[in-house]
């Protein structure tokens, strides 16, 4: 298979973006992102993160466009991952994101994000839409640890809830976390 085959097919399952670690992982050396790029066949977004512009961009792009700043070591989290799980409408000003604590990266860009740097169980982990998120137990937990709006997370709660996301006890724990908080809207 050519190697922009196997970049768009790549490509096509993260929404559209590849990174230096997608090439490693390919078998393919990087310098061929970079000489693509320079053909106008991909689109740089950042240090090491690619976009394949023929493929058509979605609802999530920048979530999406985060991990692939992170080279694909992020998860999306916090208030953009309320989002991304469609169980709250709040806005961030920045896209959220939990990396390794080892994960610094270079890039311009970084004022867009907002990181979390801890090591994050795998059970802690999702993937929505084909973007790697944080449960949605953990999103609302790191909300409350954050100071989201008790107001937000208790709908958050109760759609998680709906949706089959979380269970009715864990519902119920995280309700009560949200009460002893001390924060009532």
């Amino acid at each position: 298979m050519a190697i922009w085959d196997q970049l768009v097919e790549r490509a096509a399952d993260q929404h559209g973006y590849v990174t230096i670690r997608d090439a490693h992982d390919l078998g393919i050396d990087p310098t061929q992102l970079r000489l693509l790029a320079a053909r106008g066949r991909l689109e740089r977004v950042a240090r090491g993160a690619y976009r394949v512009s023929v493929l058509p961009r979605g609802e999530h792009d920048e979530l999406a466009e985060a991990v692939a700043w992170s080279l694909g070591r992020g998860v999306v989290s916090h208030e953009s991952a309320l989002v991304l799980h469609g169980i709250s409408d709040v806005n961030p000003s920045r896209v959220h994101l939990t990396v390794p604590r080892d994960n610094y990266p270079r890039a311009a860009g970084g004022n867009l994000y907002r990181l979390h740097r801890r090591a994050l169980p795998a059970s802690d982990v999702t993937e929505s839409t084909g973007i790697a998120v944080t449960t949605a137990e953990r999103t609302i937990r790191d909300c409350l640890d954050d100071g989201t709006d008790p107001y937000q997370l208790r709908r958050a709660i109760d759609r998680a809830e709906a949706e089959g996301l979380i269970r009715k006890p864990v519902a119920e724990a995280l309700r009560a976390d949200v009460a002893a908080s001390g924060a009532s809207a």
